[in-house]
């Protein structure tokens, strides 16, 4: 059974992994100091220890990391052991901003941002932490999963389900349990496809209010992942509504597009 992922707090503004993509942004900086940064992909595991370094050359006022999910940690804090499963690193020489994340978690993988801030102006060097998925054949991976999103003809909800199936033993239609995930397949539909609504795999099992996502886990009510005063009961499985991003319910005969997800 997949197992469910960490709703971060971030969630409710709504906004790897990746294969190994590194991009540095240096800023204009002062003409006596420098960044000192591996820039190199961190190929780590979930659970895993990691070890993030960053230094300046010359004067700095202080420096934070940043995650993709908006996490912030300003160093000094974790040097000071404010952060729990956060400490500094055995080795400080051009590493001053360097930390140690002792398991790494979920909703740490992702960009990393050394931020250095000096008086006028600020270093910023990215990498990214985690470790690229092997998406089947029809599959893309769209943050932590891999999706099939299909947009070329319409089917019901059950005839959806039956071709996800048939793409892959794996799949079933999309579970969006995960509000950052959501996020980022709904902002894939909205810019490359037509603003419309996509089956997924959660339905109101017989009683009204029952809502099971395919994995027979619980769905998830109200913000971040319904729009506002849904499910309203003129349906009984779940869709993605492209131009708002949000879960709707609709009849489950209608036709529509849909996402299919690997699960299992």
């Amino acid at each position: 059974m997949r197992r469910k992922l960490f709703h971060a707090p971030s969630c409710m503004a709504r906004l790897l992994l990746l294969v190994v993509v590194v991009t540095v942004w240096l800023s204009s900086t002062a003409a006596s100091s420098s960044i000192y940064f591996d820039y190199e992909d961190v190929s780590a595991r979930v659970n895993e220890p990691v070890e993030l370094t960053c230094g300046v050359e010359g004067h700095f006022r202080y420096c934070a990391w940043l995650t993709e999910r908006g996490n912030a940690f300003q160093v000094e804090d974790v040097h000071a052991g404010l952060h729990p499963g956060m400490r500094a690193p055995s080795n400080l020489t051009h590493n001053q901003c360097g930390i140690v994340v002792d398991a790494l978690t979920e909703i740490f993988l992702g960009k990393w941002t050394c931020h250095v801030y000096l008086t006028g102006t600020t270093l910023i060097a990215e990498k990214t932490v985690g470790k690229a998925l092997d998406c089947p054949a029809s599959f893309t991976q769209i943050g932590t999963e891999c999706y099939y999103i299909h947009h070329e003809n319409t089917v019901t909800w059950e005839n959806a389900r039956e071709i996800c199936k048939s793409l892959n033993s794996r799949a079933d239609l999309a579970v969006m349990d995960d509000c950052h995930q959501l996020q980022l397949v709904w902002h894939k539909i909205h810019i490359e496809y037509p603003d419309t609504w996509y089956w997924i795999g959660g339905r109101d099992r017989n009683l009204e209010g029952s809502w099971y996502w395919v994995t027979d886990e619980a769905v998830d009510m109200g913000i971040p992942f319904w729009y506002p005063a849904r499910p309203e009961g003129k349906g009984e499985c779940i869709v993605l509504e492209a131009f708002y991003g949000y879960f709707d319910d609709y009849p489950c005969s209608w036709n529509g597009y849909f996402v299919c997800q690997i699960l299992y």
